[in-house]
């Protein structure tokens, strides 16, 4: 064995004890080892910007079947998946749909990659946390909507048929100060809503710089 073949075959084992100790789902049915073109899996791996260690992953799930994968095809083909994939518009709509990224590409092309993809993210990023801040400015309404419902049940008199126990517990007053505390956090909702939106019409503004298509659609985010 040479040096090279020595050091290939010990990566290897590194990445089988890498999934050993990680466990997980099997990448790969019986049949799919069986009819594998090991060059298109690494083709298709890379082009999902997948590491090395998916490699091991497909051999812990096709060893199995007495099937060993084709290391060298593999790689051969993970490599020209990763030339597609490590570019500015594939880094864009990575971090555009919130997907992650496993530091796969080579350092001739991740400026690029990483150049579209922190533009994409950027918007994404800028979306969730106007939809966040949605969120909580709507439970805190709810919530206030609650209560004065409550209120509104303690000051009835009702009627001679109602018991004690249909009535709200607590008094009013410590609802009135939950309602204000409530309406003062709606107030500086109101104020980050309004920091993401300037940040989110940033990041489309970015967006646009490199070429892509975004539309400022606040309608689409409130």
């Amino acid at each position: 064995m040479t040096g090279v073949q020595f050091r290939d075959s010990w990566r290897f084992c590194c990445l089988l004890l890498a999934v050993s100790v990680a466990g997980g789902c099997a990448t790969m049915s019986e049949s799919e080892c069986i009819n594998a073109d090991w060059r298109e899996v690494g083709r298709n791996d890379g082009l999902e910007g997948k590491r090395q260690t998916q490699l091991a992953r497909h051999y812990d799930a096709c060893i199995k079947y007495g099937i060993t994968p084709d290391q060298d095809e593999y790689t051969a083909g993970r490599e020209a998946g990763l030339t597609i994939y490590c570019t500015q518009d594939s880094g864009y709509w990575e971090g555009r749909n919130g997907a992650g990224y496993q530091r796969v590409c080579p350092a001739s092309s991740e400026p690029a990659f990483l150049s579209g993809y922190r533009a994409g993210q950027s918007v994404y990023d800028a979306i969730e946390n106007i939809r966040s801040i949605r969120r909580q400015m709507e439970s805190a309404k709810a919530r206030i909507g609650s209560l004065e419902g409550e209120i509104r049940k303690i000051e009835s008199p009702g009627d001679e048929s109602d018991t004690e126990e249909k009535k709200p517990e607590g008094n009013i007053e410590d609802r009135r100060r939950e309602i204000r505390k409530l309406e003062d956090e709606l107030d500086s909702l109101r104020a980050l809503r309004a920091f993401a939106v300037a940040e989110y019409a940033r990041a489309i503004e970015r967006a646009r710089n490199l070429g892509y298509t975004e539309e400022f659609r606040l309608d689409e985010v409130l």
